[in-house]
């Protein structure tokens, strides 16, 4: 209706982090997004890892991010000779990569070789097109490299730098190996930003511990207050 396009546009709406007492929101703004506030499905597409046949190149359907959402990931090369893969920054391997990133059902096999190895600076990107206050964010992790994914910064582009917003010293999933357990989505807080911003991005910190990381990020979503003007549709 007229009148609910013009209380989107000119009002706040807020999507709250799920705590553990269950109150809030299941969903946040990606999700929005791609359903249109839970209007509609999700819908999906077959992507894959290369252009092998179907049956061996890890064929599955997989999340369609969202029009209005840019992804972009910065992949800093370590001295590991799996980490300057040329074929990661190609199709088919890109879409692959997108839909494994928006992708909240984690138990899909969507876990490509283009996220290993990689070094500090490397970094994962949201750009939304609206401004979020953002006050928590959630992702889970594909089965390779969890227990290495340490000293990691969830930041903010506030319009002239980059401002952390959360800091993990130690990986989500404390007690796995190297290639042993899916990753399960969690949900982190973050210090509570006085600023909107349409940038968000998730980058490998200095570490003492580990030389080299991956970054499968899997069903990042951000949850917060949605600032006017905006539309989703």
């Amino acid at each position: 209706s007229t009148s609910l396009a013009r209380t989107r546009f000119c009002e706040p709406y807020t999507l709250r982090a799920q705590g553990e007492t269950g109150r809030g929101d299941k969903h946040g703004v990606i999700h929005a997004m791609a359903t249109a506030l839970g209007t509609r499905r999700w819908p999906t597409r077959m992507v894959q890892r290369d252009g092998n046949e179907v049956e061996d190149n890890g064929a599955v359907a997989g999340a369609v991010p969202p029009a209005g959402l840019g992804i972009t990931i910065h992949r800093v090369h370590s001295d590991q000779p799996f980490a300057d893969e040329p074929w990661a920054e190609n199709e088919p391997y890109t879409s692959y990569r997108a839909s494994g990133i928006v992708d909240q059902d984690v138990t899909k096999e969507i876990d490509g070789g283009g996220e290993c190895g990689l070094a500090t600076g490397t970094w994962l990107q949201y750009e939304l097109p609206f401004q979020l206050q953002v006050t928590a964010f959630s992702f889970g992790f594909a089965d390779c490299g969890t227990a290495r994914f340490v000293d990691w910064t969830f930041e903010a582009f506030d319009g002239e730098e980059w401002r952390e917003l959360c800091y993990s010293a130690d990986s989500p999933w404390p007690g796995t190996t190297h290639n042993s357990v899916r990753g399960r989505p969690v949900v982190f807080g973050c210090h509570a930003a006085d600023f909107g911003s349409t940038r968000f991005r998730i980058r490998l910190a200095e570490s003492d511990g580990e030389d080299w990381r991956c970054i499968h990020i899997r069903g990042l979503e951000l949850f917060g207050t949605i600032l006017p003007p905006w539309r989703i549709d």
